[in-house]
């Protein structure tokens, strides 16, 4: 479990609903504080404090090598605002025994997520592949295979991890398992899968709100930065599914204008997008009208009146081609 700056009433409710359930808990901590204090009381937690933010991705790693060190055969993911129901990790167990048994490359099982404000199910059509019904396989559940799942709350056997790699760590947060999913069917063809009675508690960003009878999850604008960056560096990668790049595509362009003009704080959206804009299309030249025009917006938005950017840092590693465990 990745923590950052976390709602600690939810967050004991998301431990106490995966203790009983799993044999060991390894929680890493983003946030600036020590919450030492505050976990004391469980005590199948392994608790560690980075003092800063190293971006989900890397902080998974590290809870991937304590397991694999201590010689477990899974990983489960969560975040920790993600609420368990009862058994959900048995029926994880019993549904990727059975894809096994079927003689499918499995890479990764995980639930259904409920949003928690509506009580329905999150659903996303067009990244469903099939349905797998409960009768075809000696399982107890309907499995829907999809070209990536979300990693809370998830399950993944440890070796695959020395085949795939660990995720890829320049993404910082945004994309980091959807972009692991991809690579391990790219890579390995191993396929991913939702059993649809493994349900969690769940809320994507701050909550949804309507434009044009759309709903539109709402990220923090630190998190904006983060989705127009990874979004333009993925559309880079040849194994990311086409329907991704095209419908992340239109969701960001309508992004673009929705929370500048509509969610509070507008002008610190503005920066987010425009800031995220421009490290997604490194590496170019700086001297691209695109990245001018872009800069201008940046510096009108914080009350400047420089027109031109000043240097953009080229760099010719910037998307990682390797995803290393181990140093």
């Amino acid at each position: 479990m990745v923590l950052y700056n976390p709602d600690f009433d939810v967050t004991k409710k998301t431990l106490s609903s995966l203790a009983s359930q799993v044999d060991q808990i390894c929680v890493v901590d983003n946030s600036p504080s020590d919450h030492s204090e505050v976990l004391s009381g469980y005590e199948s937690v392994e608790y560690k404090p980075l003092l800063k933010n190293i971006g989900i991705a890397a902080a998974q790693n590290i809870g991937i090598r304590y397991f694999i060190d201590l010689g477990y055969d899974f990983v489960l993911f969560s975040d920790q605002d993600s609420i368990a129901s009862e058994k959900v990790v048995d029926k994880l167990l019993e549904n990727y025994q059975a894809l096994k048994e079927a003689s499918i490359k499995v890479g990764a099982v995980g639930t259904r997520a409920i949003n928690r404000q509506t009580g329905l199910p999150y659903v996303e059509k067009s990244n469903e592949i099939r349905v797998i019904d409960k009768r075809v396989l000696s399982n107890t559940s309907n499995i829907t295979e999809c070209y990536s799942i979300m990693s809370s709350i998830s399950l993944i056997p440890c070796k695959v991890f020395n085949i795939v790699g660990g995720f890829d760590e320049s993404l910082f947060i945004d994309g980091v398992d959807n972009e692991w999913c991809w690579r391990a069917w790219h890579k390995c063809g191993l396929r991913s899968f939702i059993v649809e009675d493994a349900e969690i508690g769940h809320m994507l960003g701050e909550g949804d709100r309507f434009f044009f009878l759309k709903k539109v999850a709402i990220a923090s604008p630190f998190r904006v930065y983060y989705q127009f960056r990874n979004y333009l560096w993925l559309c880079r990668r040849d194994y990311v599914p086409r329907y991704w790049k095209k419908k992340n595509g239109m969701k960001y362009f309508v992004k673009l204008f929705y929370f500048p003009i509509c969610v509070a704080p507008r002008a610190m959206y503005l920066r987010r997008i425009v800031h995220g804009v421009i490290s997604g299309l490194n590496p170019v030249k700086s001297n691209w009208p695109i990245l001018l025009m872009l800069s201008s917006l940046l510096k009108i938005s914080r009350g400047g009146k420089c027109l031109i950017i000043s240097r953009i840092q080229n760099s010719k590693n910037l998307i990682v081609s390797s995803y290393p465990l181990y140093a």
